[in-house]
């Protein structure tokens, strides 16, 4: 069945909003955060906003929303499709119980998260063809999480409850580093919601631990170096290429991270 766009309201400036008619207040936060985030993202990466249209979603109707993975629509949380034309930002009504307790700022910090997979997709510069996973990951997690603290002043990291219940997560091994760490993650067929999880929540305090140190300027710089058309990168060359950025013995303090 398609989604059911003839029962939803509509909201068009400053870009169009599909919602639930018992949802005005919602839709309209909604688009004042994605806004604000455009604003900010526009000045950092030299882009337009990107064009997409907003999908808020009654959960009676979220087995109909467009998606080409069902690990969109398997846990409930805002994501962003190009199944559609323009991309459509899914966002549902409540998120699903695996992300804790629901906080304004978690709420907005996963609108962001997918705002700047838009402002990366949209930029014109090539992609590398193969690179492991966390070479993208890190840096929608450094924006999203950046825009949470000018945004919403956030201190350190958004999801303070799930890193409570997962602490054992960071904890290091008889080789010093965590079971999972961030440049270790791969995903697979039978990787579960959990798993992948935590691996969020590693993503997240690395950001954290990235911003302590340095401004968001180190995105630009990142890019310039990433960005670029190359068939395959391997681990090892996007650690180099994220030290070039960072700086002087940067090398040693990543090497120190126990779940990098």
């Amino acid at each position: 069945m398609l989604f059911p766009y003839d029962h939803y309201e509509i909201l068009t400036e400053p870009f169009t909003v599909y919602y639930p008619a018992s949802e005005e207040v919602l839709a309209r936060s909604v688009a004042e955060k994605i806004q604000n985030a455009g604003k900010l993202l526009s000045q950092l990466l030299q882009l337009d906003l990107p064009d997409f249209e907003v999908l808020l979603v009654d959960m009676e109707d979220w087995p109909l929303v467009p998606h080409s993975e069902t690990e969109e629509v398997d846990s409930p949380h805002p994501y962003i499709t190009d199944l559609t034309t323009p991309p459509t930002l899914v966002v549902p009504t409540e998120l699903d119980a695996i992300f804790g307790e629901v906080t304004p700022e978690k709420f907005a910090f996963m609108l962001y998260h997918e705002l700047t997979v838009a402002y990366l997709e949209d930029d014109p510069r090539p992609w590398p063809e193969v690179t492991p996973l966390w070479a993208d990951e890190w840096q929608f997690k450094f924006i999203s999480l950046w825009l949470s603290q000018q945004l919403d002043g956030v201190k350190g990291v958004v999801n303070k409850d799930m890193h409570e219940q997962h602490e054992e997560a960071f904890e290091p091994e008889a080789d010093g580093k965590t079971p999972v760490t961030v440049r270790g993650f791969d995903w697979y067929d039978d990787t579960t919601p959990e798993e992948y999880l935590t691996y969020e929540l590693l993503l997240e305090q690395f950001a954290a631990d990235l911003l302590e140190h340095h401004d968001i300027s180190l995105i630009t710089r990142f890019l310039a170096l990433y960005r670029t058309e190359r068939e395959e990168l391997l681990s090892d060359q996007v650690t180099k290429m994220l030290v070039e950025a960072l700086g002087p013995q940067s090398e040693e303090w990543l090497e120190e991270l126990v779940y990098f």
